[in-house]
């Protein structure tokens, strides 16, 4: 066997021992992609209805998961992979704040799901250092879960009077310029 990088010559035909990371980082570039493309999505509809904190917490949630993907794709590079950068699924077009939110933490359960499990396929595979990637960004997605549930949850316990109350702060900042 001749080592090139992260591949092996075997009679002529190159195989690569990553492929198993290579495709769940694949697949996690893809659901990143989503996910940031669904919360600036959701950034421009909140902004647009007056609620600028929400809007720009939705808005550095999407800069944070673009982050990722360039993360996950320099390791698939580093692998020896090429990355594919089209989206798991299409943006939703949501216009009611509860179920933005209520969608923005069904994507992020099933990205911590589906990290958990890349994890553990990387350690059977052997790929320590992938397997620990997905490890650090399971628990960035469960900072996002956690702050999409409360907000959730401030929508349902206080209902139009929070949302007034965004309203009238982004009113208020508007006034001061």
């Amino acid at each position: 066997f001749c080592k090139v990088h992260s591949k092996f010559f075997i009679m002529g035909d190159i195989v690569n021992n990553y492929q198993t990371s290579i495709d769940l980082l694949n697949d996690a570039v893809r659901r990143e992609i989503a996910s940031s493309m669904q919360y600036i999505y959701f950034h421009i509809r909140m902004e647009d209805a007056g609620y600028e904190y929400v809007a720009r917490y939705m808005h550095k949630v999407a800069i944070e998961e673009m982050r990722h993907v360039e993360m996950l794709a320099e390791r698939i590079l580093f692998l020896g992979g090429d990355v594919d950068l089209n989206p798991i699924e299409p943006t939703r077009q949501l216009h009611e704040m509860e179920a933005m939110f209520d969608f923005a933490v069904k994507l992020e359960e099933s990205t911590i799901s589906h990290y958990n499990s890349a994890s553990a396929q990387c350690a059977s595979a052997g790929d320590s250092v992938t397997q620990r990637m997905f490890q650090d960004l399971a628990a960035e997605e469960e900072v996002h879960l956690d702050n999409f549930r409360n907000e959730l949850q401030n929508m349902m316990e206080y209902g139009q009077l929070y949302l007034a109350m965004q309203s009238a702060g982004h009113s208020k900042a508007i006034s001061k310029k």
